[in-house]
């Protein structure tokens, strides 16, 4: 995900708006002077074009040191939009220039003067070009690089330079063999290019300002209906600019979800946007029940099981749900309960587990929980040193056709048990349930086979 830290986003547009402020800078006071002498009006038009170039990259340089604030209390959500003003204040600028350029247009026709041109005049005009392209090549290409609002409403007039130097050298071209209204005619199609310019960069700081959306809803439904337990996405608004990207949407999950397994989902669901959609500065997701019916009977079973179990302090694995012939359920699992407890307390705990889970679902028959022991501490596990036991855990993979040579075994002890710990690859294209199936035999033979093992865990991996 691109980086949302102001100041190393912000550094290099910097450095990029000083650059081309300098060229600018020499590029305008080489029209300006060329056009002052000369009395040329294209010239001029394009020396203020220039100016308005070199002045709004001061005016960038300004927003881009207020906008890499970080947030504070009093702007929670950061001063990026300063450098939407700053874009804003370059469109004010472009204007200026227009009005000023139309007033020395209405002056030449009402005075009729003419420019005067040499071979000197038209040599520095047409030097000024290629820097021109270097500056609109260099600007445009860091503008898109770096994702910069300023540096893109820079370039979007600072491109114009290309079609205004050169219809200049034609305009002086003109004037030099007598046609001195070619020079009126290339001022005012300059206006209409700089106007232009304006007003796209108007309007694109504007829509920014008015939360303009700048994300494709699309994009953000398709990454929250990916998170397990959504069942509905709707209402999803983004706003910002394009360098800090705000992000809310409404989720509907399953009504029989706890607070915390909701929590959960919306947690997912706003990190992965985040993750997935460059520059989100912050996503925010309100959940809603869905309704009860968009769920299957296993989904209500599963999420209020867990419902109750997490009321409770427990926890449950293993759960199956069986469907009898007259539709009744009968439902087993592992519950986990703290190993500190009594068996008679535990009992208690199941049975009490076992009424509130009938209560919720009456045409549940049977449900069978298998008690299982969960340590409340940290388990600091002794290494042992048993190359026999490896070696035979080693031999007896071998001799397994599902599973592949690299394999890696771990046998500890913890509170004066033997653990194992095993990490097999198998074919990535068999289902979850039948490598399931597969570990599962595997650990009834080694248990058969090395009755010296209390535990075993085994992780399974899809072969490279």
């Amino acid at each position: 995900m691109t980086s949302t830290d102001p100041n190393q986003r912000y550094r290099p547009v910097r450095r990029v708006l000083l650059g081309v402020l300098i060229a600018n800078l020499t590029v305008t006071v080489i029209k300006i002077t060329l056009g002052a002498v000369t009395g040329a009006l294209a010239v001029v038009a394009d020396g203020f074009h220039s100016l308005v170039d070199s002045s709004s990259n001061l005016i960038g340089l300004a927003a881009i040191r207020l906008a890499e604030r970080s947030a504070d209390e009093r702007y929670p959500y950061g001063y990026q939009k300063y450098e939407t003003l700053g874009a804003l204040a370059i469109g004010g600028l472009l204007l200026a220039a227009v009005w000023e350029i139309l007033q020395n247009v209405i002056e030449r026709v009402l005075h009729g003067s003419q420019p005067e041109i040499t071979w000197l005049t038209f040599g520095l005009m047409a030097l000024t070009f290629p820097v021109n392209v270097l500056i609109v090549i260099f600007e445009t290409r860091a503008g898109r690089r770096l994702n910069s609002e300023i540096l893109l409403a820079d370039a979007t007039h600072t491109r114009t330079d290309l079609y205004v130097t050169a219809s200049v050298i034609l305009s002086m071209a003109g004037v030099w063999l007598g046609w001195g209204w070619v020079d009126l005619i290339v001022a005012s199609g300059v206006v209409v290019l700089i106007l232009r310019a304006a007003f796209q960069i108007l309007k694109d700081a504007a829509g920014s300002l008015a939360d303009v959306a700048v994300v494709d809803p699309e994009q953000v439904s398709e990454i929250a209906y990916a998170v397990p337990g959504v069942r509905y996405v709707h209402n999803i608004r983004s706003r910002g600019t394009s360098e800090a990207v705000f992000v809310d949407l409404h989720v509907k999950v399953d009504p029989a979800m706890s607070t915390a397994q909701a929590h959960a989902v919306a947690s997912e669901v706003e990190r992965r946007t985040r993750s997935g959609i460059p520059n989100v500065v912050d996503a925010i997701v309100h959940i809603e029940p869905a309704r009860y019916e968009e769920s299957s009977d296993w989904e209500r079973i599963a999420y209020g099981l867990r419902q109750i179990a997490d009321g409770m302090g427990l926890g449950l694995h293993d759960l199956h749900v069986h469907v009898g012939d007259g539709g009744d359920y009968f439902i087993d699992m592992d519950l986990e309960i703290s190993g500190e407890v009594t068996l008679r307390e535990a009992h208690t705990l199941a049975e009490e587990f076992e009424d509130r889970a009938r209560g919720y679902w009456p045409e549940t028959t049977h449900i069978h929980t298998h008690l299982e022991p969960i340590s409340n501490t940290l388990l600091f596990p002794s290494e042992v040193e048993d190359s026999a036991l490896e070696q035979e855990i080693t031999q007896m993979l071998a001799e397994e056709d599902d599973v592949g040579k690299e394999v890696e075994i771990r046998v500890h002890k913890e509170n004066g048990y033997l653990h194992v710990n095993l990490k097999l690859r198998m074919a990535p294209e068999i289902s979850l349930t039948q490598a399931h199936t597969k570990v599962e035999t595997l650990k009834r033979r080694m248990y058969a086979r090395l009755p010296e093992i209390d535990r075993m865990v085994i992780r399974v991996e899809p072969m490279h």
